[in-house]
């Protein structure tokens, strides 16, 4: 009897520290809010924002906190800062990484090319831009983008932003080694899925692919889904049930995955 009590407390010893081993393995997390807005939570626990909006297709129940926000273009710039980041307007609580600058109202806004390292509570975070243009004609359509290069904590993230052309051999050298990658693939005024998967091989993510800027749902009804993109590929993560997903940075995956988080109505930042 004490023998099997003994073995009994082995196994339930072994599961609880398999359990203890996996909340206290550190991890980044990815919230995915509709169109081109991420947030990536670090294993430290701050928040670095993509691209945040207020579009009415995909709308939330609070604002979101974050430490860093990156804005690609300049779109209603206040509007979206202050209705969608939480104490957006305080540079004490938020910093404000903006790709682009505008000389003066009305006037075609030129790329602020970037080369920051920002201390984080005691890391230090550096953030690039890169500049090109949201088609194949130099912006003559469509205008300028700026895509973010961001090393955090061992990782780097590369949000493309608005891209609407596949990367030259100088673009591709600016940007460089990436871990994860989020790419447009809606088409219309930015990349359709077939060029965002040359633009994907031609960056060669070690780990992490997510798709943006598509319809969901068949909204905004301006974009294509993201089928033409997804199509054929291999290694696919479908996140149905969330909007988020979390990785150990310590564990490289075998090959590039595409991870497809799923937006819903109402879908919120957790504390």
């Amino acid at each position: 009897m004490l023998i099997r009590l003994a073995a009994v407390f082995v196994v339930v010893t072994a599961v609880v520290a398999l359990g203890q081993s996996d909340r206290e393995s550190p991890r980044f997390t990815i919230r995915w809010y509709g169109q081109a807005f991420f947030t990536v939570t670090t294993p430290s626990g701050r928040v670095v924002a993509f691209e945040p909006h207020v579009m009415p297709e995909f709308p939330r129940r609070e604002k979101i906190k974050a430490d860093i926000v990156c804005l690609c273009h300049p779109f209603a710039d206040n509007e979206r800062l202050e209705a969608a980041i939480e104490d957006a307007k305080n540079p004490k609580r938020v910093r404000v990484l903006r790709g682009y600058k505008v000389e003066r109202p009305g006037r075609p806004w030129e790329w602020n090319l970037l080369d920051e390292k920002i201390n984080v509570g005691g890391a230090t975070y550096r953030f690039r831009t890169v500049g090109n243009y949201r088609d194949p004609e130099n912006g003559a359509q469509w205008g300028k983008n700026t895509s973010f290069i961001a090393e955090i904590e061992g990782i780097t993230f590369c949000h493309l932003g608005f891209l609407g052309h596949v990367l030259s051999e100088a673009e591709l050298k600016a940007i460089g080694p990436v871990d994860v990658v989020f790419v447009p693939v809606g088409g219309v005024y930015m990349l359709n899925g077939a060029d965002a998967k040359e633009v994907v091989a031609s960056l060669k993510p070690r780990r992490f692919i997510f798709p943006m800027a598509y319809a969901v749902n068949g909204q905004p009804d301006s974009l294509l889904a993201a089928d033409e993109f997804l199509d054929g590929l291999k290694s696919v993560n479908y996140a149905t049930d969330s909007n988020e997903f979390s990785f150990d940075p310590q564990t490289i995956p075998q090959a590039p995955t595409t991870v497809v988080l799923n937006w819903r109505p109402g879908e919120t930042q957790k504390n």
